[in-house]
């Protein structure tokens, strides 16, 4: 037993690090691109999330514990994301070298992930060690990875564009996933989530990402490079997420 927690601790870990990797060191291999690219790249990135929220993270919150749930957990964590926000602002107009918007937004966007990772960790730890079949934790595993690609892109476009070190950027891709590797030890050991624990986690991962969203990547991007741009990235972003999505709903 203690050894099958272990592996799926590390599996979760393992698999979920690789989508966000994936994400996080395609928007790294960029290059100082101008004003309308980094437009464009934050527009999409803030597509996707909105596909997430809209068409996976909600709707799976609402499925599993009704209405009620989905909005509470909506709700509490847009209310906390944006206390956490101004806490940031606040404790960054004390410091000598101030935050930039991108990097507070990557923070913030590193906890609504990581707090998203969490159910996600349980779900493939439950599977993976009471699956009889290699095929059914390794495709959920795989469709997992699939899903955090567009969370590691948009996490390390905005820590990027506040002047973050690449070598800080991958380290927090990597710590951003110790959720999902402890979720899926909890997962392999107790067992499932309760559909209410569950509905409430999916919701208020989705309420921080959407609060994000429409709170610091939209304006950061509108800043940058336009109105137009960044709905020209936006509209892409949000079809990739949707088809991906579908991929992902679909095959489960």
């Amino acid at each position: 037993m203690a050894l099958a927690v272990i592996g799926a601790a590390l599996m979760g870990f393992m698999i979920g690090l690789a989508g966000t990797a994936t994400g996080g060191l395609f928007v790294l291999s960029f290059q100082r691109p101008s004003h309308r690219t980094q437009t464009l790249l934050i527009g999409f990135s803030g597509g996707v999330m909105l596909a997430v929220v809209f068409f996976d993270l909600i709707p799976e919150s609402w499925q599993a514990g009704g209405w009620a749930a989905c909005l509470i957990g909506t709700l509490t964590g847009v209310a906390l994301i944006r206390l956490l926000d101004q806490g940031l602002t606040s404790l960054s107009r004390n410091r000598t070298r101030r935050l930039s918007r991108y990097t507070r937004t990557g923070l913030l966007l590193g906890l609504g992930i990581a707090l998203h990772n969490f159910p996600e960790g349980v779900a493939l730890g439950t599977v993976y060690t009471a699956s009889t079949n290699p095929g059914g934790w390794i495709g959920l595993a795989l469709l997992m990875a699939l899903h955090n690609i567009p969370e590691g892109m948009v996490m390390a476009a905005a820590m990027r564009l506040g002047n973050i070190r690449i070598r800080k950027v991958i380290w927090a891709l990597v710590l951003v996933e110790l959720p999902m590797g402890v979720g899926a030890a909890l997962g392999g050991f107790f067992g499932e989530l309760s559909a209410l624990s569950t509905s409430l986690s999916l919701a208020f991962a989705g309420g921080a990402m959407l609060y994000i969203t429409l709170d610091e990547l939209f304006p950061a991007a509108s800043e940058l490079g336009g109105w137009f741009w960044m709905t020209v990235g936006t509209a892409g972003g949000g079809l990739v997420g949707a088809a991906l999505t579908r991929i992902v709903q679909a095959a489960g």
